[in-house]
């Protein structure tokens, strides 16, 4: 069986990076964001925001935030090295389940339940710029699929309290994954009267973001964010999207965030 528990996956991961570093710091984000209600939708819906980062003085850390792709997740990863340049390790992803949304017909679709996703990720930064490299797989018998995406940022500082961070990324997902989030066959109609379509695997998905940061004080501060994407191939001519969603997907967050630094002796 190819189960694992978000939890015991977190404890194992903090636990391999405590084991080698000492503790510094990091931030939380709590806030509220409009999405669209499944990968494709053209209805938004209003959901919590949460993220958050803990470092560790060796430049490790544990990070928790959203997949830089168009669907709905969760993605939680691990920076294992040492290195001011590279960042290499694991990747826990939690795929939301699609379900109860506006659109009608999507809606008397058959459920898809929420997906656990494992993989890794590899990471490069040099001053203002940094991209990443992440893959992850189904380990939860839900899709059976892997997703894997590219992205990049340049972070802009204005001045002493304010920053922008330009973001750009693309997307692909294998035909599993494909077709379960944007086929429809007898297996997953349901009721619905949407044409029958088969979605093979390739890119799925392009996007560009803005996020606004703006520091209160040392502890304190405010974040704001903008992200698009335009969704690409088979994701763009399925039903779900080309009859009765969008192509063109926006979301919009705002969150407060709180820093904290933990005074801390040598490493051992």
């Amino acid at each position: 069986m190819r189960k694992f528990t978000v939890g015991s996956s977190l404890v194992l991961l903090t636990a391999a990076l405590a084991s080698h570093s000492a503790m510094s710091g990091g931030n939380i984000g709590l806030g509220v964001g409009m999405a669209p209600d499944y990968e494709g939708s053209d209805d938004s819906e209003a959901a919590p925001v949460l993220f958050g980062r803990y470092n560790w003085d060796s430049g490790r850390y544990v990070a928790l935030g959203g997949t830089q792709e168009a669907g709905k997740a969760l993605r939680l990863r691990a920076n294992l090295i040492s290195d001011e340049m590279w960042e290499l390790g694991p990747v826990l992803q939690y795929r939301m389940e699609r379900d109860d949304v506006d659109e009608n017909q999507v809606d008397r679709m058959k459920d898809i339940d929420a997906a656990t996703e494992l993989g890794a990720f590899v990471g490069f930064k040099s001053g203002p710029w940094s991209a990443s490299l992440t893959y992850a797989t189904d380990v939860s018998d839900e899709h059976d699929g892997y997703v894997a995406d590219l992205a990049g940022s340049y972070q802009l500082p204005i001045n002493d309290q304010f920053s922008l961070i330009f973001g750009a990324s693309v997307s692909y997902a294998d035909s599993d994954y494909m077709d379960t989030y944007f086929g429809v066959n007898a297996n997953n109609r349901g009721t619905s009267t949407l044409s029958s379509y088969s979605a093979d695997g390739g890119l799925k998905d392009v996007g560009l973001s803005l996020t606004a940061k703006y520091h209160l004080n040392k502890s304190w501060g405010l974040q704001g964010g903008l992200t698009y994407y335009r969704m690409l191939n088979d994701a763009e001519d399925s039903p779900l999207v080309d009859d009765v969603g969008d192509r063109n997907q926006l979301s919009a967050s705002m969150t407060v965030v709180y820093a904290f630094r933990n005074q801390v002796g040598d490493e051992h």
